[in-house]
């Protein structure tokens, strides 16, 4: 009968199945294949109950395709909660309504003026972040109604909908970051023996590793560490970038963590309890197997691990410099060892190999909160006399005095249209619109592996500064936000941490020394070598 019953349910087409599921008002993105999900959270839903029902349709057709662009579950879940945020208000506005042919720049005033109410009504934070994430999944979802030919479609392009006005002025990624206090983390060890022993081996690989908790808690018992005698290796999947098998050297004492974790579970954790060989399965007490994680054979929770440290900050008051009990983000840590990886020296291609980052964008990110570190650790240099600087820095002379233009040709950086960037490039400007992607304009040459600069560029440097900050003066002046954030972009992620590094006496480049420059014996050998050519 069993084996009857398995058959009727392979017969079942898995189109079939998947149809089914699309056509609930909440998906499981278990049930669903290519959907990414995270199992070490409890959310596994995309949820579209809250929209009304003449557009929920229309709303579910946006998230298939969504679907098939590869976007995980928790972004098709924000987008279908912004957009059911919208026809709400809508629905509202229009009674009766089933399409958006009348929407306008009008009713969008009206919704950002609604959600900044609402947000402040219910003393919601982050309310710019908040405008800004419905904004723009609404934007998202209008331009796919232009590009499918919808019926529903407003009458005017979305271009003339949703104004740049309309998006509130976000606070950068860079500023938002939170990492731990040296002295935070320092009460943390002191009390870390009172965590209960289930999460001690978690805390001690975030705060090793530097990796997400998701890829810390998608660790595998045969495959998380790697030995060659007395070295070790942490081995894992980077789930964000997908990057398999990434591993970092750990040290003995982490090891013999990691070591005692694995035989604690091949103890405790019977093949069936924990069918997918987890570093840190769900937990099979008595009382926690009638839950879903353990039924499934998933993880621990993420939120699990948040908790009771915050529980253990509260109970042991663990406090920040400003005296305040201090609440861990899972994130932090990840944020605190990229930067004390980059407080010891290590280079930043070395900290984005070593935590995975897609791009080296992202680990200039970290670099930006140790502006005042290596600011401090430059004074001191510069009063022990080992770094020489010249006296004063070049006068910085403007365009228009060194390139004096005559007629109506004649360039005005003041009179630019607001929809042109508007970018101080090295050598002339960038005017490009928002259309033209070209990578080359925000990153002029930083982003070549083949480019180095030296101390002895820092005057040129200095002087693109300027040239940049004045830029973005002038766009200030012109109220020209799309301007401003260009400029501030390439200045604060790009030139400013290149210069704190040269007054450090630093070489900034992407390739090693080796790879450019000949070794002390190959050097050698070179000259050797032209001296006896010479000497023939």
């Amino acid at each position: 009968m069993q084996h009857n019953t398995m058959h009727s349910v392979e017969d079942i087409s898995a189109m079939t199945f998947l149809e089914r599921e699309l056509a609930k008002d909440r998906w499981d993105a278990r049930n669903i294949p290519g959907l990414r999900y995270s199992p070490h959270r409890d959310n596994y839903y995309v949820r579209f109950e809250r929209i009304p029902e003449v557009f929920r349709p229309l709303v579910k057709e946006f998230a298939r395709y969504l679907l098939t662009c590869g976007r995980a579950a928790i972004t098709l879940d924000i987008q279908a909660f912004c957009l059911g945020q919208f026809f709400s208000f809508f629905s509202e506005r229009y009674p009766g309504t089933c399409t958006l042919q009348a929407l306008s720049v009008q009713d969008i005033d009206a919704f950002v003026l609604y959600l900044n109410a609402n947000a402040s009504a219910r003393g919601l934070k982050n309310v710019n972040a908040r405008v800004w994430d419905h904004l723009h999944s609404l934007e998202s979802f209008l331009f796919y109604l232009e590009r499918s030919q919808s019926s529903v479609k407003p009458t005017e392009v979305t271009s003339r909908i949703i104004w740049p006005h309309h998006y509130p002025r976000r606070e950068r990624f860079g500023k938002q970051m939170k990492y731990i206090p040296q002295g935070v983390l320092s009460q943390l060890d002191a009390h870390l023996h009172h965590l209960p022993p289930t999460y001690i081996p978690i805390v001690i690989l975030l705060r090793t590793s530097g990796w997400r908790i998701s890829d810390v808690l998608f660790l595998k018992l045969d495959s998380c560490l790697e030995q060659d005698g007395d070295k070790y290796w942490l081995v894992g999947d980077i789930q964000k970038t997908r990057l398999l098998g990434h591993k970092i050297p750990i040290t003995k004492e982490v090891a013999a963590v990691v070591l005692a974790q694995i035989a604690w579970v091949k103890q405790h954790y019977p093949a069936e309890e924990n069918p997918k060989r987890w570093l840190f399965p769900a937990s099979n007490k008595a009382q926690n197997r009638k839950y879903k994680r353990f039924l499934l054979g998933d993880t621990l929770a993420a939120c699990g691990v948040s908790d009771t440290l915050n529980h253990l900050s509260v109970k042991y008051e663990l406090r920040d410099e400003k005296g305040e009990i201090f609440h861990f983000r899972l994130h932090a840590f990840r944020h605190t060892k990229a930067v004390e990886l980059i407080n010891n020296g290590m280079s930043l291609v070395m900290v984005q190999q070593w935590m995975a980052h897609a791009s080296p964008e992202m680990t200039v990110i970290y670099a930006k909160i140790l502006d005042e570190t290596m600011r401090t650790q430059w004074e001191k240099t510069v009063q022990q006399g080992i770094v020489q600087f010249n006296a004063g820095k070049p006068a910085y002379v403007q365009g228009s005095k060194l390139l004096p233009m005559a007629g109506s040709n004649a360039f005005d950086p003041e009179r630019v249209r607001e929809h042109r960037q508007n970018v101080k490039m090295a050598l002339g400007s960038c005017l490009k619109t928002a259309k033209i992607v070209c990578k080359f304009v925000e990153l002029p040459c930083f982003h070549c592996p083949a480019y180095v600069l030296t101390p002895e560029d820092l005057p040129a440097l200095e002087a693109y500064e300027q040239q940049i900050l004045e830029r973005i003066e002038i766009g200030k002046q012109a109220s020209n936000i799309h301007w401003i954030e260009i400029n501030q972009k390439n200045l604060e992620e790009r030139v400013r941490p290149a210069m704190t590094l040269l007054k450090q006496g630093n070489v900034v480049t992407k390739t090693e020394k080796h790879e450019r420059e000949y070794t002390p014996e190959e050097w050698e050998q070179r000259q050797h070598h032209t001296q006896e050519e010479t000497h023939e």
